[in-house]
């Protein structure tokens, strides 16, 4: 076994070092038929499934770590390491292991790994951001090797989301897990070097089948112009979302490429304090939206590479709404709102920011058309940790971030139940409607969508119609490979989830 390590690093060396080499004639490129190297921007902060929060460390996760679940393209649910399961009552979640579910050592995944996997979470002791995931959960039982038990205190079907954590051997040491972790997906750790790359070997006893690529390499590449230059080159093959959209029709161009391009899960919102004595007025809310040419945004921000919204679900999630309450670009409508409200000749406020290169240039653009309307609009720019301390504590009239990947509507009680405000909560912008109030709450006391479906479709108009939140646009997912690439299939939220099934030619 260390031979065949040693070989594929041997082998990586020879991919940097002479990728640039190589023409790239019939999809063929720098890089060997049975080794895909992906370009991420930055290095993952921990690969121990339990507590890395990153996207990169999510990104990683894909390939290391299995499940109890998994989420689909559809933002639905399909089984991983538990083949089934059913909920006898709302508050019990009954799993059924896969019995050929193994880890990466050769040990069988047991249901005493899932229950000490959850439970060290759920310890006060183990520091980790994902513990609140599971404060519905009462306590876990494991009857035997192959069904473990979920009790909960109350109904909670967005449990469902902090099910998808890797499962990890009983006794995993997260000072060890960090880099080197064993889990139960389909690629194992070979070797980690921060902030350069992370070799991976394929998994051949991995419960969903041998993958067809057998080595991964996970080069890490900050700088967005690197990366094109060694995508050019092929000494980098596979990238989601990596390119900037500017360089994406180079690529789309050539016929050695391959360009996949989706509707995509990242949802950029503008977010209200509705506290603030101006903001509050909803006519004020209203007219901001009116306010602001969406369509222009996508155009020279984000390149086209972007659709309106005016929900938080993507396209082919179960609980979205496609007709709702609008608000299109209409300035002369904005103004007339504004002198409805009282205030016919504008009024100024601060919009914050963090120091990312894109969220500045949106705010300057949103600058100007709020402006047009007669809204003096202050932008304050502070690095990212100051950006989260402030927006935490609710000390803010606007700011601009985006989600991704919402898969269960239940977040609606996370980011607008009216109790849920700082600094314990993410209600910021201290949201607080008694309707949905009610609600959010009968949306989550039962498992059953059809029952469910309704009342978030509800909530979705309320808060259209109120707008705490003002839905920018849900940016496109942009997949660029090699040609030779073949079984890519995108993820709303960029997953890299379907790379075991991927061949290259």
């Amino acid at each position: 076994m260390r031979f065949r390590h040693l070989l594929v690093l041997i082998l990586i060396v020879s991919l940097g070092g002479c990728g640039g080499e190589k023409k790239a004639g019939g999809g063929g490129g720098g890089t060997s038929k049975d080794t895909l190297v992906i370009a991420l921007m930055s290095s993952p902060t921990n690969l121990d499934s339990r507590v890395g929060a990153d996207n990169a460390s999510g990104r990683m996760f894909d390939l290391i770590h299995s499940g109890l679940i998994k989420v689909t393209p559809n933002f639905d649910y399909a089984p991983d390491v538990a083949e089934k399961w059913e909920t006898p009552d709302d508050k019990t979640i009954v799993f059924h292991l896969n019995a050929n579910a193994k880890f990466q050592n050769g040990q069988p995944v047991k249901a005493a790994d899932v229950k000490w996997t959850y439970d060290s979470m759920m310890n006060p002791n183990f520091v980790t951001s994902k513990r609140s995931g599971y404060a519905a959960v009462d306590h876990i039982e494991a009857p035997d090797d192959h069904t473990i038990i979920f009790k909960l205190k109350e109904p909670n079907p967005g449990i469902f989301d902090n099910l998808t954590v890797g499962i990890l051997p009983t006794g995993a040491d997260t000072n060890i897990y960090k880099t080197k972790p064993i889990g139960a997906g389909p690629y194992k750790v070979v070797d980690f070097r921060a902030d350069d790359r992370i070799v991976l070997e394929a998994f051949d006893q991995w419960h969903g089948g041998a993958p067809k690529i057998k080595h991964v390499v996970v080069r890490i590449v900050p700088d967005a112009t690197t990366r094109v230059l060694e995508m050019r080159r092929g000494s980098i093959n596979f990238e989601v979302n990596e390119i900037p959209f500017e360089n994406v029709a180079e690529f789309d161009k050539n016929s050695d490429f391959k360009v996949v391009k989706s509707s995509g899960s990242v949802y950029q919102y503008i977010a209200i304090n509705v506290r603030d004595p101006i903001l509050s007025k909803v006519a004020v809310r209203r007219a901001i939206h009116h306010a602001i040419d969406r369509e222009r945004i996508i155009r020279d921000i984000q390149r086209g590479y972007a659709e309106p919204a005016d929900t938080m679900f993507a396209k082919g999630h179960w609980a979205r709404v496609e007709s709702l309450p609008s608000y299109p670009y209409d300035p002369t409508k904005a103004k007339q709102l504004l002198a409805q409200a009282g205030y016919p000749n504008g009024f100024s406020f601060t919009f914050k920011t963090s120091q990312d290169a894109e969220a500045n240039s949106r705010a300057q653009v949103i600058q100007q058309m709020l402006k047009q309307v007669g809204i003096n609009m202050q932008i304050q720019s502070n690095e990212m940790s100051t950006f989260f301390a402030d927006i935490g504590k609710g000390n803010f009239q606007m700011y601009s971030l985006s989600r991704n990947g919402i898969a269960d509507p239940d977040f609606y009680y996370v980011i607008f139940y009216s109790k849920n405000i700082p600094p314990d909560g993410q209600n910021r912008g201290y949201y607080n409607n008694p309707k949905v109030d009610q609600l959010v709450l009968q949306g989550r006391s039962t498992f059953d969508r059809a029952r469910r479906r309704p009342v978030y479709a509800e909530i979705q108009k309320t808060v259209q119609e109120d707008l705490p939140y003002i839905s920018l646009y849900m940016q496109n997912n942009v997949a660029v490979m090699r040609s030779n690439i073949d079984g890519y299939v995108q993820y709303p939220a960029g997953f890299w989830l379907s790379v075991p099934q991927m061949s290259i030619r």
